[in-house]
This record gives C-alpha cells, structure tokens and sequence, in this order.
C-alpha cells in the first residue's frame, strides 16, 4: 500500500505547476490568505470565531484602534472614526468626537447614529452577543449632533476605553428597520454596508472569501491593494501544501513541524511571537465524573506536558499555568505548573475511589469504569495529536480515553450545548483581562463562554471585586487570588501557551505582524512584483 503522506506529496509535485501558472496570472495587487475554517457570519454580533472577527474588522469600522502595549498595563488607544475625546472631570462622561468625513460604502454619512445603533444591538436579549457584559458599566449615550456622542458610565475603571471600543459599528440606516428577533434567520452578506478598507465582493462557503477596496479611503489612507482572497482549507496538511506549491502570500497558523521548511523557503519569511492563546482541556463539571477537583487534578497531573510541548509544539510553546497568559501584566508568576507525576496521580486516584478491582488495567468505582470522551474539532491536526498524548497518558494510570474528532460546528455546538465530557480547546485571551465569560457562574439560560459549567463563589465574588476597581493596580492582587483558586480547582488541564508562526512571501512590504490580528495593517501591505 502507497502510504498517504507519499500520494499527498504526489499530487502537491503534480498540481505545482499549475498553481505557480495560477499565481502569475494573479492580479499584481491581490493577497491570498489560506485559512481553515469558513466566516460563521458577515453579522459581527452573530460570530464566535477569531477568524470571522479578524475578517469583519476589515469590512465594519472601529471606534479607535487599540495598541499592542498590555504587557505593561491596560492598553491604549488611537483615533480612527472617533478623531479625539475628552473625559469629565470625575471620569464618569466621555465626549467623542467623530470623523465628520467617513462614509458607508453607499456614500451614506457615518456618525453618533449608528453608535448609539451599534449599542442597542449589543446590549440586546435578542441578539444575544457574547460580548454584551462588556457594556455593563455603560449607563447610556446621548447624541450632541451627528458627529458627536456623550457615553456614560456608572463608576471609574481601568477598561473603560477598551469597554467602549469592544465591538464593530454597525449601519443604522441599513439595518435598523431589521427586527432583532429576525437576526438569527436572515442571510448578511447582501445586506453589508461596509466602513473598513474592504467590501465583500463574493463569498463561495466552504470554499472562499473575497473582499474588494471598498474605495472610501480617508485622503492619505488609500488602501494599497484591490483585492484580498481567503482560501478555505479545512484540513492543515493541505492547507500547507498549498503554501508550499505557492498557492498562497500568506499563513497565520504554520504548524511547528513546518517552521524549518518555511524558514528555508527563499520565498517566504517565517515570523515567530509569542501568542495571546493557551491550549487546554476543558472537564464538564456537571457531569459527576469531573466533579471532583481532587479527580480533576489528578488528571491534569497524568498528562507531560513537557511531551506535548517536545512532540506536537516542537518547541514552539511553554507550559500553560492558569487562566492568565504569562505574557499579561496580571499574571502570577508565584504560579507553577501542575507537576507531571503518574505515581501522584494514581495514588490522589485511589483516594478518590478508583481502583482497579477487577485486574482489567482500568480504574473502576461502583461498577463504572473511568471512560471518558475527549473531543477535538476535525480540522486541527495538532489538537487530534494532543488527544492521542493524553489517551495514552492517561491509559497509563488505569483511565480509558476515546478520543473522537467532530466538525468545527459541530464541536461548537457540543461546546454550547453541555454535550461532551471533556473537549482539547484553545482560548485565545483578550488584551482587556475580563474573566467573567469564562470563570464566573453561568447564568441561567445566558449565553456563556463557560462550556465546563465551572462555579465557585470566591471566585465570582473576586470577579464582581475586580470590576469594580478605578486603578489597575489594585486589581492586580485580586487577580492573583482569582488564578490561585481556578488553578487550585483545575476545570481545565492548562496545556500549552503557544508561538505563532506566519509565514509570508516575501513580495508583500510593509505587514505589521503582531499578536493582535493576524491583519493587524492590512490595508496597508503592498506588492513588489519583483519578489515573485
């Protein structure tokens, strides 16, 4: 039997001169991007995804664009539709002042209307938007005239730019004749209005993604290149191969096993940084099986990481410690990592309750063996090998993992509904440090990050706490606290804090590649025809 990486490999030497004859015939202002998962939603308010929020940040307008300085403290903030604001003497009042020039793609006029639009969506039961608890502390907005806005707050805090800024603008004049309760059902893409550099031109799902200039540059701001085309690829090793073949000018998620291939592709760059998510193991606590910290730290302290980091990361990442990324300003560094240690393991085990009584090679407690399922989503390979480590590590100690792989929706979903045991994930975490969605109780019925159905009251009330502080220093301690007792009570196995690696050709100038946005300036990059 051939084996199939060589039938891979053949087809890839088959097609490249095709692909390399596709390439020339490209327009000389056109990027292609290869990405592994389609856009859920040309709605902003109606995506989960990284990806679908990268991509509507080039088609919705900003409030101001956020700087990549947190590391050091709260992130600042420059211009873009609001050209400049002021607060009241008691911080409690904030005036914007709007670029009186921006457009829609319509030609329509861009102002203190569809903020105040953009709010009621956000804010809204019937949208339901995952962000929503980042207006909280916003009690209203009241319009001076159509460029100017006065926003409200109920108290002083560190965020309260960035709570401001979270979320793209929406056109009033567009959708507001729209009913909420509809917004679930109706198809977006012919109802966009665009206010970033680009506009949708075409979208085949499943299959690609084309966003055109949209034309309504600022004087001095003109977008450098016509046309942005994002390939689906939902599977990684094709997906590099057409990178390979030079299919694509550019790739947000080389796999470490590549980065030495890139890195001696005269055609490419390989671009290294730290990156802003962390690779976990989420236990649904509510089903008895993980309700138990004892249980679930004996677990987490069954599984090397220092294995998955050698095997599947190939050096690109470092152990996950808690819920706060070792780069952020608010992290503990008095935190360690769980220590790898079968002996502890199976030993806290067996304090527990599980033993293997019947001389099966299987942890067994009233009759049940420990079995579990461990979900992964179909498209990452990575992910699918970490299952495999952790199959094996914890077979070690007597528990039988299945691993099983489902479809990003599907995966999602299961997420969403409760309907899994345990599910190999990754958050990738915001620059404002907010741990409510994620680590607070889950409200009834409320849509929630919180797939695990983790609850513990010190740890709601530190949250509450937290927001509730003017100075980001004093918040720090308390976050210290917040991390200590989540790692104590370990709902997630923390993996791996991992790098990321772009890779891009080396016709394209001027890409600022940061851990904020994979198109952190992309209507700025261009093209030297010559470095084809």
């Amino acid at each position: 039997m051939v084996p199939i990486s060589a039938v891979f490999l053949a087809l890839a030497l088959f097609l490249l001169p095709s692909c390399r004859h596709q390439q020339a015939r490209r327009p000389a202002d056109t990027i292609v991007i290869g990405v592994l998962a389609d856009i859920q939603s040309w709605n902003p308010y109606l995506t989960e995804t990284k990806f679908s929020e990268d991509l509507l940040a080039l088609v919705y307008p900003s409030l101001m664009v956020e700087d990549v300085d947190y590391r050091q403290h709260p992130p600042s903030f420059r211009p873009a539709l609001a050209k400049s604001w002021e607060f009241s003497e008691d911080h409690l009042d904030l005036v914007l002042h709007l670029d009186p020039e921006a457009r829609w793609s319509d030609g329509a006029p861009m102002g203190a209307a569809d903020l105040l639009f953009t709010w009621k969506v956000q804010h809204d039961p019937a949208i339901g938007w995952y962000g929503a608890y980042t207006k909280d502390f916003i009690n209203s907005m009241e319009i001076i005239d159509p460029h100017t806005l006065r926003v409200s707050f109920d108290h002083v805090y560190p965020y309260q730019l960035m709570d401001l800024n979270e979320g793209l603008i929406l056109p009033a004049h567009a959708w507001e004749k729209i009913p909420f309760g509809k917004w679930s059902s109706v198809s977006w893409l012919d109802k966009v209005v665009a206010g970033g550099p680009f506009r949708p031109e075409s979208h085949l799902p499943q299959q690609e993604i084309r966003l055109a200039r949209n034309g309504n540059d600022a004087p001095g701001d003109r977008t450098k290149i016509s046309h942005v085309i994002w390939r689906i690829i939902p599977d990684q090793f094709a997906l590099v191969s057409q990178l390979k073949a030079g299919e694509l000018d550019f790739l947000n998620t080389v796999p470490p096993e590549d980065a030495a291939f890139i890195a001696a592709d005269p055609r490419y760059r390989l671009v290294d940084y730290p990156d802003r998510g962390y690779t976990h193991v989420c236990w649904n606590t509510r089903k008895e099986l993980f309700s138990d910290r004892r249980v679930r730290r004996a677990l987490g302290e069954a599984i090397n990481r220092d294995q998955i980091i050698a095997t599947v990361y190939h050096g690109y990442a470092q152990p996950a410690i808690g819920p706060i990324l070792s780069t952020m300003w608010a992290f503990d560094h008095s935190l360690k990592p769980i220590p790898f240690s079968p002996k502890e393991a199976r030993r806290d085990l067996a304090s527990c309750g599980w033993k293997d009584s019947d001389g099966d090679g299987f942890l067994d407690r009233d009759g049940r063996i420990f079995e579990f399922e461990l979900l992964t989503n179909a498209e990452n390979r990575m992910r699918q090998d970490i299952a495999l480590l952790i199959a094996e590590d914890l077979k070690a100690v007597g528990v039988r993992v299945i691993p099983r792989s489902l479809e990003w929706g599907s995966f999602l979903r299961s997420l969403q509904d409760g309907r899994f045991d345990a599910a190999i994930n990754r958050w990738v975490e915001p620059t404002q440090i907010d741990l409510e969605d994620l680590w607070h109780t889950p409200p009834e019925g409320a849509p929630s990050s919180n797939y695990g159905g983790y609850s513990n009251p010190a740890v709601d009330q530190l949250i509450e706490q937290v927001s509730a502080e003017a100075d980001f220093v004093r918040q720090a301690p308390l976050y210290f606290r917040i991390q200590r007792l989540i790692v104590e009570d370990q709902p997630y196995v923390f993996l791996a804090e991992s790098r990321r690696l772009n890779a891009i050709h080396r016709r394209i100038k001027g890409a600022v590649l940061n851990d904020a946005t994979p198109y952190f300036n992309l209507e700025q990059w261009s093209i030297d025809p010559e470095a084809d």
